[in-house]
C-alpha cells in the first residue's frame, strides 16, 4: 500500500472514531441528565464515565501507535530508496560459471 493511501485510510479511520466516541460520550452525559425510575436499577455516574472513557483513552492510544507505525514505514521507505544514487564505479561482473562434467 503506498504511503498518501494510507494516511487517508488513517486519517477516515480516526475521525469516524472521533464522531463516534463524540456520540457515545454525548449520550453518556444526556442518560445520566433524564428522568429516572426508582423502579428501574441504574448503574452508577462514575461507572458509566468509566465505561465511556477508558475505551476512549484506549481507542487513542491505538491511533497514536498506528500513527507512529505509519510515519515509521515512511521514514524507512524513504531511507531505503536508493534510486537518486549516482555510483562513480561500476559494478565488477560475474563471470559466468564453467559447466561441469
Amino acid at each position: 500500500m503506498n504511503q498518501p493511501l494510507a494516511e487517508t485510510i488513517f486519517w477516515i479511520a480516526a475521525i469516524a472514531c472521533v464522531i463516534a466516541e463524540a456520540a457515545i460520550l454525548r449520550s453518556t452525559f444526556a442518560a445520566q441528565q433524564g428522568n429516572r425510575s426508582e423502579l428501574v436499577p441504574a448503574s452508577s455516574r462514575s461507572g458509566e464515565l468509566a465505561w465511556a472513557i477508558i475505551p476512549a483513552l484506549a481507542l487513542c492510544a491505538v491511533l497514536v501507535a498506528t500513527w507512529q507505525r505509519i510515519e515509521a514505514r515512511q521514514s524507512h521507505m524513504q531511507m531505503m530508496d536508493h534510486s537518486s544514487m549516482r555510483h562513480s564505479m561500476q559494478m565488477p561482473s560475474v563471470p559466468p560459471a564453467a559447466p561441469s562434467s
